[in-house]
């Protein structure tokens, strides 16, 4: 399976910072239970601020590239302790996916809809700036709580997040609710930015 950032000069740099390799199983993270069939799809993280816990979007494998019984979970306390659970019964449709690149950079993204407040974990990668000797490049990623264009909360990554980008594509369906429509979740073509954005109201819906 082509994953969506193949056709970008920084295709290398993308699978050995983001993505395990499309063959590898993700595995289940320490705090599943050993009967919990859920693997990692998107997983990180989170630094003291946010009490050393972790973001993890799971799934259970079905064939190689096909996943089913989406769930998203956040912990805290460097403990497991779970602070927040979703897990739909209809998660086709109540995960959405969208991704992008541009100046800012490729930007990956997950919303859902709980109880009238959006939940967004993305991953923004920015690329090396090629004025800019031995730039490295960089990037971010989180969780962002937001209701009717107002923050509400935010859990930092404190790593690069693990990322199967295409699985998760697969498993989800468009949102078609970020600014740039259906065009930002081709399976064979990732939307190209034309108009810079504010980086600091990624994830915050309107």
């Amino acid at each position: 399976m082509i994953l969506p950032q193949s056709r970008f000069a920084f295709k290398s740099m993308m699978a050995s910072m983001f993505l395990l390799p499309a063959f590898f199983v993700a595995p289940a993270m320490a705090e599943d239970a050993p009967e919990d069939e859920h693997l990692t799809l998107f997983s990180c993280t989170t630094d003291a601020v946010d009490d050393a816990g972790f973001l993890s979007l799971e799934g259970v494998e079905v064939t190689f590239d096909t996943w089913k019984d989406l769930r998203f979970r956040r912990t805290a306390n460097g403990d497991g302790h779970e602070l927040y659970r979703f897990e739909p019964k209809d998660y086709k449709t109540a995960f959405l996916f969208s991704n992008s690149d541009g100046p800012e950079g490729y930007l990956v993204s997950i919303r859902w809809v709980d109880q009238g407040t959006n939940y967004v974990y993305y991953s923004l990668y920015i690329p090396p700036d090629p004025k800019v000797e031995d730039d490295m490049g960089g990037g971010e990623a989180g969780l962002v709580v937001s209701k009717d264009g107002k923050l509400i909360d935010r859990a930092d990554c404190n790593e690069r997040p693990y990322m199967f980008i295409s699985y998760m594509q697969n498993a989800m369906s468009c949102d078609t609710d970020n600014p740039f429509g259906e065009a930002a979740c081709s399976s064979d073509h990732v939307y190209d930015r034309t108009e810079p954005f504010d980086v600091s109201k990624i994830g915050i819906v309107p």
